[in-house]
């Protein structure tokens, strides 16, 4: 049988038995979402796997790295971001135009915004976002994990990204042949659920880190990658098991801070019933799990602006002003091509995505519901795109909800000669 075939059968094994008629009897409304979606949802992860399966894997990051820009700045925008015109930095408003038109089109786009040269040459907010809007950014809160355990690697409570988990954490050894590298490129083999009840009764769960190692394992860490919030997880406990300090007061003090962003940790007092408690609106915070620990895989509440300035972090490789906030070193590793061929047109590094955009190479961090920081060193360029976060809807390729091809349209915008 060949390998096409193997694929079709597989297709319709799963399109016959899937249980499409799904009856959850739960009165939250996150519940209701993931059974009105769950279907749709396996569809659209079997088209991505699909198209993984006919890809040749690809290396994103030439073997020279990024084209990083200069980090010699003629301002940092700590106190705030200046605005200049688009013109101004090679970008052309004719296809600037076209892309906001299809922001625009889109009920849930809230918030573009392009920075280019280190200056906001575009920003516009649409269907009630605004410069304000303190939302969640879902996964995107990732690559601020990743952010600190870089910070704290710099510190050497990390001799290597090799090191096994259960040596960092020794009160669970049921982290097995599991590294830090492993939790980082989401190469564990944990047995996960994305969404639905499985993931929901994960997030009730008094310790995260145990509750997802119970799960089990479906393949030997290192040999696949799959997405799992757990393996970020795994990361903020790593930080507080080693630094005795929470991700949010590291992340308050080293990150925030120097970068003008507001930013005040929650109190542990907060407790959570019900998984709609986790998805009411909190204001330029991060959630926390049972335990104290800031969610690592969600619940990072920021503006567009905020977003912005990470990413320009991450533009400039760590530097802000004068002062080294993460490591060049960590940044390269962490934006080039750990895992190839995810999903079909990624690759990935530690908790973040890597893509061509524009024929140019990008890194970005990504959220539900379209949340994205894209990078594009080449360019000198952040692009911010902000989605519905309350009750967020996945993106679906070719449609006006399509947060890549927005992103597209940005770079495109740029003239490259």
């Amino acid at each position: 049988m060949s390998k096409s075939d193997r694929i079709l059968m597989l297709v319709i094994a799963h399109t016959a038995y899937f249980p499409y008629n799904i009856s959850i009897t739960c009165e939250s409304k996150r519940f209701k979402m993931f059974r009105s979606r769950l279907f749709d949802g396996f569809i659209y992860t079997l088209i991505l796997f699909l198209f993984a399966a006919c890809e040749k894997e690809q290396i994103i990051v030439p073997d020279q790295g990024y084209a990083w820009p200069d980090t010699e700045r003629a301002y940092w925008p700590t106190d705030g971001w200046q605005e200049s015109a688009m013109e101004l930095h090679g970008v052309d408003p004719e296809k600037m135009e076209i892309a906001d038109q299809f922001a625009n089109d889109d009920p849930l786009m809230k918030a573009l915004l392009v920075i280019v040269d280190g200056y906001l040459v575009f920003e516009e907010y649409d269907h009630g976002g605004s410069v304000d809007a303190s939302t969640n950014l879902w996964s995107v809160t990732k690559s601020f994990t990743s952010a600190i355990v870089g910070m704290i690697w710099d510190d050497g409570y990390l001799s290597s990204v090799h090191q096994p988990m259960r040596e960092l954490m020794p009160q669970y050894p049921e982290f097995g042949d599991i590294t830090l590298y492993h939790s980082l490129t989401m190469t564990t083999g944990l047995s996960w659920v994305e969404e639905g009840p499985l993931w929901v009764e994960w997030a009730m769960s008094e310790d995260w880190v145990a509750s997802a190692l119970a799960r089990g394992f479906v393949t030997e860490p290192g040999k696949k990658f799959f997405y799992s919030s757990a393996n970020s997880h795994f990361l903020t406990s790593l930080i507080f098991h080693k630094t005795g300090t929470t991700p949010g007061k590291l992340a308050s003090k080293r990150l925030f801070e120097p970068l003008g962003i507001q930013f005040d940790t929650i109190g542990n007092d907060l407790v959570y019933t019900n998984w709609d408690q986790y998805t009411e609106p909190l204001f330029q915070t991060w959630r926390k799990d049972p335990m104290g620990i800031e969610c690592a895989s969600f619940g990072l509440y920021l503006t567009a602006r905020d977003m912005a300035k990470f990413g320009f972090l991450y533009l400039n490789q760590g530097k802000w002003e004068d002062r080294q906030l993460i490591s060049r070193e960590w940044v390269h590793e962490s934006t080039r091509d750990q895992v190839q061929d995810v999903y079909g047109r990624y690759s990935y590094g530690y908790q973040w995505y890597l893509t061509m955009v524009g024929g140019e190479p990008a890194f970005l961090a990504s959220g539900f519901g379209g949340q994205i920081i894209g990078i594009v060193p080449s360019l000198d360029m952040v692009v911010v795109l902000k989605y519905e976060a309350e009750d967020p809807v996945h993106p679906v390729p070719g449609t006006a909800h399509d947060d890549m091809h927005l992103f597209e349209l940005v770079v495109d915008a740029i003239n490259k000669s």
